[in-house]
């Protein structure tokens, strides 16, 4: 007698459990992935700075820029087969007298981003990146700066522009 009770329950059990099951499978279809542009989207979120030493004990300070993206197609970075294509493009501003001058650099900050694996139900593709080593070397040449910044995509697809703000670097000093 014990042993028929026991595979009632076992039987009331999985019936609850396949219920569950298709009350959520039911569910899920009802929720449609929700849809972007083609082209990429940016916001800034936050650009970090600390005051620190290089390898050399040379003192710099580390800026690391933080921001979120979208991407309707999801074809954000490359993979490792491909001829390294950049992803993320940064310009660097010096402020003169109120005025955002380019600053001309000696290699292009300009960064490689992996292929992302993606949800296969979602074509859209979002996150927040990381650019990081974005150094200040002392003595500063310039006391305010900023960086504006896009990404582009594998068919090229060009985002808006997005800019950190004003960073004054001598308020990371300590």
């Amino acid at each position: 007698m014990k042993y028929l009770v026991e595979i009632r329950r076992k039987r009331k059990n999985d019936g609850i459990a396949i219920i569950l099951f298709l009350l959520l499978f039911s569910f899920s279809s009802c929720f449609k992935p929700q849809t972007f542009p083609k082209e990429p989207n940016i916001e800034f979120i936050d650009f970090i700075v600390k005051d620190t030493f290089d390898i050399l004990q040379n003192r710099v300070l580390n800026g690391t820029l933080h921001f979120y993206f979208v991407d309707g197609d999801g074809d954000i970075g490359y993979d490792t087969t491909s001829p390294r294509q950049n992803t993320i493009f940064l310009q660097k501003y010096k402020i003169e007298n109120k005025q955002e001058v380019l600053i001309n650099m000696q290699v292009p900050l300009e960064y490689f981003v992996p292929k992302f694996k993606r949800n296969i139900q979602d074509e859209a593709l979002q996150g927040e990146m990381f650019v990081k080593d974005l150094n200040e070397t002392f003595p500063f040449e310039n006391d305010t700066i900023m960086y504006k910044f896009y990404i582009k995509d594998r068919a090229g697809n060009k985002s808006n522009v997005a800019s950190t703000g004003y960073i004054i670097v001598n308020n990371y000093l300590q």
